[in-house]
C-alpha cells in the first residue's frame, strides 16, 4: 500500500508538472524582464498575443502546456506573455513591428531581437523553433548577418529562407526564387535537394517540381513514401488550378484521372473537389450538380468539411458571379443555389458544433430566404462563436440579424 500510494503522488506530480506549462511573466514590467536576462543570461521569450487571437488560444491549450515544450522553454528561456493591445504592449508592438497574432519573438538583455518567427504551430514545430532560437549559429540574428556579410552558399541560403518564409516574406520570396534557379543537379539529387523541393517546388512544371516528378524514387532514402505522395499531390493539384485558370479543358481533364481513378479515398475525394471547382468556374451547372450528388452518396457522404466548403464555394460564386468575386444576392443561380443547401445542410448533420459549417448553412439559408432554417442555423453560429474571436462573434451577429429581417 505504501508503494502504490508512492506510486500515485508521483502520477499526481507529474500531471501537476505537465499542466504547468510555459512559466510566464515571471516579472512584472519589460525592464524587469530585461535585468532578469542579464542576470541569467537567458533569451528572453515573448508570446505576442491579442485577446481576441483564436490561434493564440490554441497555442495556449495545445503546444505551452506540452511538458516538452515547458522543459526546453523554462530551462532556456525568460517567458513573458505580453498582450499587444494593453499596457506596455502596445509600445513593444511598435517597436517590434509585430503585424500579425501570435507573433513570437526571442530578444536578448539590450532588446534585441535575436530570432523571429509567427502563426500556429505544432508542438514539434514549436519546439524547433526554440531550438533555432537557442543556437546562436541558427537563429534569425546570425543568419541575417551571415547572408549580409554575402555568404551565398545553396545550405546555408535555404536556411535562411526557411526562417524569413515564417516572418519576412517579402524578404524570403527573392531568395527563395535565387535556390531554385540556382541549386545545382548534383545537390537537386541529395537530401539537399529533398529538403529545397519540399520548400519551394509549387507545380509540376517548375523546375523543382519537374525534377522531382521525374526522379521521385531517387528522394527514398531522404522521405517517407507518405512524405513524397503528398507533395506529389500538392503538385499536381497546383498545376490542375492553372489548367482552370487558363480553361484548358483538355490538359484539366487529362490530369484528373490521376486523382479519379486512385484507390486512395483522399485522392478520389481531392478529384471530386477539383471537378467540381471547374464545372462551377465555368458554368457548367448540370456537370456540377451530377457530380456533387454523385459525392453526397458517395465519397464525401462523410465528409462534413468538405461539404461545407464545396456548399460555401457555391453559395458565394454562383453561377455567373465575376470570377473570383463575392456573390451579389439575386446573381446566383437558383439551382446551384439548391444544391449548395443540400451540401451545407448535410454537412450541419455529420457535424453541428463546428462554428463554419453552421455559418454556411445559415448563409446559404439566406441566399435562398429560408427564414426559419437560416435562424435556427444563424443562433447556432452565433452561439459557437463565443469561443472564437472578438471579429468571428460580430460577423455571427451580423449574420443573424441579416437573416432576422428577411
Amino acid at each position: 500500500m505504501k508503494y502504490l500510494n508512492l506510486f500515485l503522488l508521483l502520477l499526481i506530480a507529474t500531471g501537476i508538472k505537465a499542466q504547468e506549462g510555459i512559466k510566464f511573466n515571471q516579472t512584472t514590467t519589460w525592464a524587469a524582464t530585461t535585468a532578469k536576462s542579464a542576470e541569467e543570461g537567458k533569451l528572453i521569450f515573448v508570446d505576442c498575443y491579442t485577446s481576441w487571437c483564436a490561434p493564440c488560444k490554441w497555442m495556449d491549450k495545445n503546444v505551452f502546456v506540452d511538458p516538452a515544450v515547458a522543459d526546453f522553454f523554462n530551462t532556456h528561456f525568460i517567458n513573458a506573455k505580453i498582450d499587444m493591445e494593453k499596457g506596455e504592449g502596445i509600445e513593444l508592438r511598435k517597436k517590434y513591428n509585430v503585424q500579425s497574432f501570435p507573433t513570437f519573438l526571442f530578444v536578448n538583455d539590450k532588446g534585441e531581437v535575436i530570432h523571429r518567427t509567427a502563426s500556429k504551430m505544432t508542438v514539434a514545430e514549436f519546439l524547433e523553433e526554440g531550438k533555432i532560437a537557442a543556437d546562436p549559429k541558427r537563429n534569425l540574428s546570425f543568419l541575417t548577418s551571415k547572408y549580409e556579410s554575402g555568404q551565398r552558399d545553396i545550405p546555408f541560403v535555404l536556411d535562411y529562407f526557411l526562417v524569413l518564409q515564417k516572418t519576412n516574406r517579402t524578404i524570403g520570396d527573392p531568395i527563395g526564387k535565387d535556390i531554385s534557379e540556382r541549386i545545382s543537379l548534383a545537390e537537386l539529387n541529395s537530401a539537399l535537394g529533398w529538403k529545397a523541393i519540399k520548400a519551394l517546388a509549387r507545380t509540376e512544371s517548375d523546375r523543382l517540381g519537374a525534377h522531382f516528378m521525374a526522379n521521385q524514387a531517387a528522394y527514398a532514402s531522404y522521405a517517407t513514401e507518405a512524405e513524397r505522395e503528398q507533395l506529389k499531390d500538392r503538385l499536381i493539384t497546383s498545376t490542375m488550378y492553372g489548367y482552370l485558370y487558363a480553361k484548358d479543358e483538355k490538359a484539366f481533364m487529362d490530369r484528373l484521372s490521376y486523382f479519379k481513378n486512385s484507390d486512395n479515398l483522399a485522392r478520389r475525394k481531392q478529384g471530386i473537389m477539383l471537378e467540381a471547382d471547374f464545372y462551377l468556374d465555368n458554368n457548367r451547372n448540370a456537370e456540377y450538380i451530377k457530380i456533387t450528388n454523385s459525392a453526397l452518396k458517395g465519397d464525401l457522404k462523410d465528409d462534413a468539411e468538405k461539404l461545407s466548403f464545396l456548399a460555401r464555394r457555391a453559395d458565394t460564386k454562383g453561377s455567373g458571379s465575376p470570377k473570383g468575386a463575392s456573390k451579389t444576392k439575386g446573381v446566383a443561380n437558383p439551382k446551384i443555389l439548391k444544391q449548395a443547401y443540400k451540401m451545407a445542410k448535410q454537412a450541419t448533420l455529420l457535424d453541428p458544433e463546428e462554428y463554419s459549417i453552421q455559418s454556411t448553412f445559415a448563409h446559404v439559408c439566406l441566399s435562398l430566404k429560408k427564414k426559419e432554417e437560416g435562424l435556427i442555423a444563424a443562433k447556432k453560429t452565433r452561439a459557437l462563436a463565443d469561443a472564437e474571436t472578438s471579429k468571428i462573434q460580430k460577423l455571427a451577429q451580423n449574420l443573424l440579424d441579416e437573416i432576422e429581417l428577411l
